[in-house]
């Protein structure tokens, strides 16, 4: 049976945990990645998006907007079994589109002999409204786009894709005969 609470593992893989929340918030992205394991079979679930792989973290790393600097950490869990494999649960209090907003991140954490202790899985989930579908749309669709998006617009931009849905939704709910001619459709 492996050791459980290993004392150096956990008291090391805290102070790295506490590095990497020093990182995000600085939104250091070269920090933030040296924490990650570099292979195919990294995996990061976030809010919004599922990264697998390094280089897919990487990416989403660099398109991503830095959290609240005023998050901060009300409860973590560290937890080792053995010597090289740790896991870190946290509860984290940030400010929400709603108000405060409990955050949820998990991180397993495995010491490579020729890496040292990297993050080999990770997920980042909230169940604060974040706005409403059309928040989330606003955010996918900004990320996938490569177009920055402050929190700060994210309601306005929320509230004006609601509007147009709903200017939208009776023109699309109306019939429209096989007797009229479609618009062509535009591909790429």
């Amino acid at each position: 049976m492996p050791l459980e609470n290993d004392p150096l593992a956990c008291s090391t893989v805290a102070a790295l945990h506490d590095a990497y929340e020093r990182a995000l918030i600085a939104n250091d992205v070269a920090a933030l990645q040296s924490f990650f394991w570099e292979s195919p079979d990294t995996v990061r679930f976030g809010v919004a998006e599922q990264s697998f792989g390094s280089e897919a973290i990487t990416h989403y790393r660099r398109n991503a907007q830095p959290p609240d600097s005023g998050r901060k950490m009300i409860r973590r869990s560290v937890v080792s079994f053995g010597p090289d494999h740790v896991s870190v649960m946290c509860e984290i209090m940030a400010a929400g589109a709603a108000g405060p907003c409990l955050i949820r991140q998990s991180q397993l954490w495995v010491r490579f002999p020729d890496a040292g202790w990297r993050i080999v899985s990770a997920h980042v989930s909230h169940p604060c409204d974040t706005g409403g579908p059309w928040a989330n749309y606003a955010s996918q669709a900004a990320r996938a786009l490569d177009l920055p998006l402050l929190p700060a617009e994210l309601p306005a931009v929320a509230l004006q894709l609601e509007r147009a849905a709903g200017i939208a939704a009776p023109l699309f709910a109306h019939p429209v005969p096989d007797s009229v001619e479609r618009a062509a459709i535009f591909t790429a």
